[in-house]
């Protein structure tokens, strides 16, 4: 004979993401920023974009301040490693260390020689809001290369710097940003 136990619905484990923001640009400009984004609701956030550049520079992304100054941190605080393959059969890497922004991907394909996106992926973010501890991230990422190979990649890093963060800015290395579409989750505390 079997039992079954009774578990009330408060004893079972919640969590899940709750939409935060979003982004959306269609035309060449020299960034994007996404503001307000992190805060102390959330201990945790999933970053989730597509983006193509009219260039063939890197994919950029720096933290913004959470209402300071400089809004945009361009400090040598981000140190990260993303280690990759590409469709040839290749590794590939990406790696800095003291950084003035962490760089996701390399050898992006312009938007006039592919279909959007060139550029796609997903960033883990842990406390960005915290103004007593470093902030780390990780994640996967493809990038569609100018050499005409699909390289993917998967790592993180970490940003060396007790600063509340409150966002993001997307740009490219080199050219603008032709289309990017962005959008931001607080992973619900469980």
């Amino acid at each position: 004979s079997g039992a079954f136990k009774h578990v009330q619905k408060s004893n079972l484990p919640s969590g899940g993401l709750v939409f935060i923001n979003s982004v959306s640009q269609s035309s060449n400009t020299a960034a994007v920023t996404m503001d307000n984004v992190f805060s102390a609701t959330y201990d945790n956030y999933l970053l989730i974009w597509d983006a193509t550049s009219n260039g063939n520079g890197d994919f950029i992304i720096h933290f913004r301040s959470a209402g300071g100054s400089p809004a945009t941190q361009t400090g040598n605080n981000y140190s990260y490693g993303f280690y990759g393959m590409d469709s040839a059969g290749g590794t590939e890497t990406i790696h800095s260390t003291n950084d003035s922004r962490f760089q996701v991907g390399h050898g992006l394909y312009n938007n006039t020689q592919l279909d959007y996106p060139a550029h796609s992926g997903f960033l883990y973010f842990n406390s960005p809001f915290s103004s007593t501890h470093n902030k780390a991230f990780t994640g996967n990422f493809i990038n569609e290369a100018s050499n005409g190979e699909h390289r993917s990649f998967a790592g993180g890093g970490i940003f060396i710097n007790q600063t509340s963060l409150g966002g993001v800015r997307f740009s490219f290395s080199s050219n603008d940003v032709n289309n990017l579409t962005a959008r931001m989750y607080g992973l619900v505390n469980s």
